[in-house]
């Protein structure tokens, strides 16, 4: 009885304590998202007045427009190869950092990897526009090693999106990998050793799949982010460029259709939803394989 009345009273302090933290979530993202789910369902009249009526409207015209579909087709299509591109270049750098047997070395290349976390996304964008303009860093070099003949057009581009996506999100993909391969006991791979594998066999039977999960949640992060980025988007690759947090942004600050805006926000992040969802199940069957 002493004990039920104890963990009760336990539970009640810990309640108390997370009561902040529950009220400013509860104001200020969970009452946003239904006013937005709201919004998205209400009728508009032909000046974009918002009327007190609902409708489909919003949801039908985005998935039976054609540039709408192309937009969230070209959206889910750079997240995806943002998120790969960020997988295969996080994996030997997250590697590095877990095999590096000097403290100071291994601490070094941490705050290497986490000090681009510390400066503005804002900051880091600009960067990459003074790198790649036609008289940028990147054309500079190319015509000084007299590889190319004529400053090439990088700028406004959606390869210039992707590369300044992933800079920016690299260190988001990186310590999951590195947390999950830091869990391997070294015993596993010195079996695996011993009894005849070698480091290829090992590193492909032992080390990847263990890595999986964090490679999962790597990729997951990297894709959320580079799905509802906008900032970046819109300052390397220009306002034009086939995105939907750019349409959103057209729609709600240009166009001013706030109805058909949130629903574009909501298809964003259902979207979103449905993928990290997927790579959910994934990561818990590939888990409850590697348990069983």
């Amino acid at each position: 009885m002493a004990r039920t009345t104890a963990a009760r009273r336990t539970n009640s302090f810990y309640w108390l304590l997370l009561t902040p933290a529950l009220l400013f979530l509860l104001a200020f993202l969970v009452a946003p998202f239904i006013m937005l789910i709201v919004l998205s369902f209400r009728e508009v009249d032909s000046l974009l007045n918002v009327l007190p009526t609902y409708t489909f409207g919003q949801y039908i015209q985005v998935f039976t427009t054609g540039a709408y579909m192309t937009i969230i087709r070209s959206t889910l299509g750079v997240a995806l190869l943002t998120t790969v591109i960020c997988i295969v270049l996080a994996y030997p750098a997250a590697y590095l950092l877990v095999r590096t047997e000097k403290p100071g070395v291994r601490t070094f290349f941490y705050i290497l990897l986490i000090s681009p976390l510390l400066t503005s996304v804002v900051i880091r964008t600009f960067a990459w526009i003074v790198i790649l303009a036609q008289n940028g860093l990147l054309n500079a070099v190319l015509l000084k090693l007299h590889l190319i003949d004529q400053p090439l057009s990088l700028l406004w581009s959606m390869k210039a999106v992707i590369i300044a996506y992933v800079q920016v999100m690299l260190p988001f993909a990186v310590l999951p990998i590195a947390t999950s391969m830091g869990d391997i006991q070294p015993k596993l791979r010195q079996a695996s050793m011993s009894l005849g594998a070698g480091r290829i066999r090992t590193f492909f039977r032992v080390t990847l799949p263990l890595t999986l999960p964090g490679m999962l949640s790597g990729a997951a992060i990297v894709f959320s982010l580079a799905a509802g980025s906008y900032i970046t988007p819109l300052l390397v690759g220009g306002r034009l460029q086939p995105l939907l947090p750019l349409a959103i942004y057209q729609q709600a600050v240009q166009v001013f259709n706030m109805p058909f805006a949130a629903a574009l926000s909501v298809t964003l992040l259902l979207l979103v939803g449905i993928v990290i969802a997927l790579i959910g199940w994934i990561s818990k069957r590939w888990e409850a394989r590697l348990h069983d």
